[in-house]
């Protein structure tokens, strides 16, 4: 019985946290979104066996619930950003793009110390990475990313 109830409401939980973010990212930005969804510390110890329970069932609701017809990608990263969080990873969010024949084709997943994160196959790999958070700080040998100018003007150099 005790399994029964720990199952529903790990699913009540998931549709939660799912549709919040689905109403969120209406009005607000994605930068906006994220803030929100970051908690102000990283409470308790990981629990891998309870997190893999809980990508189950997102990943069940998104099956069932699609965000999107091209993938549910999206959703799916920051959800997992919310529950992972929370359950004491310190992961980080991307979003990657690439061109995929005559467009542009999107990508979302997570990362745990630049590892993919409960990322199914190596998809992720063929995106360029447009957006992080939280912005990860630089590491020795990594480049150093251009300076852009913004509203026309020059960047000092």
């Amino acid at each position: 019985m005790k399994r029964v109830v720990r199952k529903y409401w790990l699913l009540l939980q998931v549709a939660a946290v799912v549709s919040w973010i689905r109403v969120r990212l209406r009005g607000e930005s994605l930068p906006a979104v994220l803030t929100r969804l970051a908690p102000a510390a990283l409470s308790g110890a990981p629990d891998p066996a309870r997190f893999d329970d809980l990508v189950y069932y997102l990943d069940r609701w998104l099956q069932r619930y699609p965000y999107n017809a091209k993938g549910n990608c999206f959703p799916r990263s920051l959800a997992l950003y919310w529950f992972a969080t929370r359950s004491g990873y310190p992961v980080s969010f991307h979003c990657g793009v690439r061109k995929d024949g005559a467009g542009l084709d999107g990508h979302a997943w997570l990362t745990l110390d630049r590892q993919p994160f409960h990322e199914p196959g190596q998809h992720w790999q063929r995106f360029t990475v447009t957006y992080s958070f939280p912005s990860e700080p630089l590491i020795a040998g990594d480049p150093v990313p251009p300076v852009r100018p913004r509203n026309g003007t020059t960047a000092a150099i």
